[in-house]
């Protein structure tokens, strides 16, 4: 575990204070996750090195809800740690709000770049609406500019990317 821990400090990972909106949360989580994955760990290794990440208000707030959480007895898996934590700083209401963004998002007055990294970004909290490749398609298209939407349609693009790639030639 201490070999473990010292490649996982190698990395520098964030830490994370509780402080900031909840995306800072979510962003935090995903930035983690890439170092659990190069690093392989198991799921009790990511929760001791997620709680180690935690100061502040966050440290205070893990103290006080550990023993809910991980009952005596119990062995700390990552997405019991990550359900609880996403309860406090990812609230449902915060969700919902991210979705109905999504939904709602149109390309407007950004370039097709930005609009998908919009799309990306929005779309992580609407996964059901995007599981299905020919789905996120066609919501990319649907919130596409008239002027890009209108010389796409008739192709009837299924795929994604050969849309996105499209979309930046017009």
């Amino acid at each position: 575990m201490h070999k473990l821990v010292e490649q996982f400090l190698k990395l520098n990972p964030p830490r994370f204070t509780g402080a900031g909106d909840p995306e800072a949360a979510t962003l935090w989580i995903q930035n983690l996750e890439k170092a659990f994955t190069l690093l392989m760990c198991t799921e009790e290794e990511k929760v001791i090195l997620v709680i180690y990440q935690l100061q502040g208000n966050a440290s205070t707030w893990w103290r006080a809800a550990k023993r809910v959480v991980f009952p005596k007895g119990v062995v700390p898996v990552w997405n019991a740690f990550f359900r609880a934590f996403n309860g406090k700083y990812f609230s449902g209401s915060t969700r919902e709000q991210k979705m109905e963004e999504f939904q709602c998002l149109r390309q407007g007055m950004m370039t097709v770049d930005q609009y998908k990294a919009k799309f990306a970004k929005l779309s992580q909290y609407a996964p059901k609406l995007v599981e299905d490749l020919e789905d996120r398609a066609r919501r990319f298209e649907n919130g596409l500019q008239l002027e890009l939407k209108n010389p796409l349609v008739p192709f009837d693009l299924k795929d994604y990317n050969e849309l996105y790639g499209r979309a930046q030639l017009i």
